[in-house]
């Protein structure tokens, strides 16, 4: 996965990533006119009454395409006499529910309206995309009272590059919380004042790529913040969320569309403030470097910041940081050298070569000592483990199954908890009629998680299994499986 960043003379960046770029239709945000807001007050008022504040929908269908739908929080203080925040999500796997259920305690603290695409994923058409976003917006607005001058979009992996899309391209949108990915490819960007905050795991693939975007933003001096937690590619942590919505609120203060809150600001500036002093304490002046850059990020013009900016250009000065700078580089371009090593190699090496590859790769994470390294190792495993799913996926599709027991090989070895792994398993013993093998492996996928009762049921290579006991048994667990994800 190979992401190349170029800085324009304007400051803006353009991004070729992974995914295919997107071409976005104005959102309904754009549609000013009194008609518009006399029929949105009407709707209002009379459709909502079947929507409580502070109850999460799973499924609200589109009122005029309801074959389309999104899950809905409204926060507890919702009226429909008032004008609320929103936050449209997209997710990859287009999991409305997941979003919203995980930070429904955030549109209660916040007072904002939580909503997520049903339907927008990876994977479909740029027209039947754009469609689905145009749909699922205008319904919103329409149905609920939006505060058009707090609309923020925000999403996961695909479509954390989704949500980016619809900000760059659109000046009503106040802000975007992109976590795992960074921009999609563009050609012109229309919203330079757009507020962005970047949130990715310490051990996600797309690492690299945010800590890139994030130092391209800080030279072309845009208003963001780059959140990291410890985790992988998914979805963050309500906590790390919560400091994303502090961000858009100490925005909305800059910008003068909501009351400064004292309080908050003091809070705020004393959390980060501890956050320092254990930076110092345990001598990590990058760590120090970091926490001062984030503290300016969010309370720049609302709060005294020139002890802080002293601090920063003081720190850059520090030998101490410059050693430490130094060691983030080296692992960088180490990180960079591996993934083309593998990346050349997925599609020219045997089986031979990756077994004495990846027993090398674990032999450099048993003796991987810094934090910092630890992570950049777990990080080539999820890298493999999305490359792997992708070569093996991209196999059986094409019917080159024998191809596809090298990648699946390599995606059990570097990730053997992935209920993927033995979903394709299942797929390529059955296209190579080894019946014996299907059920133990899909059994084994749903023993580690498999949710997706969909493609069980309806892959016609699994037909003659469907009345079988032990098929419906493995069936039933991945129905529990999906209930338990959703719960959980």
């Amino acid at each position: 996965m190979i992401v190349s960043y170029k800085i324009m003379k304007q400051g803006i960046i353009l991004i070729t990533a992974f995914l295919s770029g997107i071409l976005l239709l104005s959102t309904p945000s754009c549609q000013n006119g009194h008609d518009r807001k006399n029929k949105q007050k009407q709707t209002t008022l009379t459709d909502t009454a079947t929507f409580q504040p502070g109850v999460i929908y799973d499924s609200v269908s589109c009122l005029r395409y309801p074959g389309e739908s999104y899950a809905l929080c409204l926060p507890k203080v919702y009226n429909a006499t008032k004008k609320f925040p929103v936050i449209f999500f997209f997710d990859a796997q287009a999991r409305g529910w997941l979003p919203v259920r995980r930070y429904q305690p955030l549109a209660d603290s916040f007072g904002f309206m939580l909503v997520a695409s049903n339907n927008s994923k990876n994977g479909l058409s740029a027209t039947a995309r754009n469609h689905i976003i145009y749909h699922f917006m205008q319904d919103v607005e329409q149905r609920f009272s939006v505060d058009p001058d707090r609309i923020y979009t925000g999403g996961f992996s695909g479509g954390a590059r989704i949500a980016a899309g619809i900000g760059l391209s659109n000046k009503d949108i106040a802000g975007v919380i992109g976590c795992a990915a960074g921009f999609p490819q563009l050609d012109h960007v229309t919203n330079n004042r757009l507020a962005y905050v970047g949130i990715i795991g310490n051990k996600d693939f797309n690492y690299l790529e945010m800590k890139e975007l994030n130092r391209q933003l800080e030279a072309a001096h845009w208003n963001h913040c780059l959140l990291v937690f410890d985790g992988h590619h998914q979805w963050p942590p309500w906590q790390t969320m919560k400091d994303a919505f502090y961000f858009m609120q100490t925005e909305a203060m800059r910008r003068q569309l909501i009351p400064v809150e004292k309080h908050l600001i003091a809070r705020l500036r004393t959390d980060f403030d501890q956050k320092r002093r254990l930076a110092i304490q345990n001598n990590k002046p990058l760590l120090q470097l970091q926490t001062d850059r984030q503290l300016v990020a969010f309370l720049n013009g609302l709060a005294p910041m020139d002890i802080y900016e002293k601090e920063i250009r003081e720190l850059l000065q520090n030998p101490v940081l410059k050693k430490q700078q130094q060691q983030q580089i080296f692992l960088k371009k180490e990180e960079q050298r591996w993934q083309q090593i593998y990346s050349k190699a997925l599609g020219t090496r045997d089986v031979g070569w990756w077994e004495n590859a990846l027993g090398n790769l674990s032999h450099m994470g048993k003796r991987a000592n810094p934090p910092d390294k630890k992570q950049m190792v777990r990080r080539l495993y999820n890298y493999l483990s999305l490359m792997a799913y992708l070569y093996a996926d991209g196999s059986l599709k094409n019917n080159q199954v024998a191809v596809a027991g090298k990648y699946l090989m390599i995606y059990e070895k570097v990730d053997p908890t992935n209920p993927e792994v033995y979903f394709l398993k299942a797929l390529r013993y059955a296209m190579e009629g080894k019946t014996d093998a299907i059920l133990p492996s899909l059994q084994k996928a749903a023993d580690n998680g498999f949710k997706d009762i969909k493609r069980l049921e309806d892959n016609s290579y699994f037909s003659g299994l469907r009345q079988t006991r032990i098929f419906r048994k493995i069936l039933l667990q991945v129905k529990e499986n999906k209930k338990a994800a959703e719960e959980g």
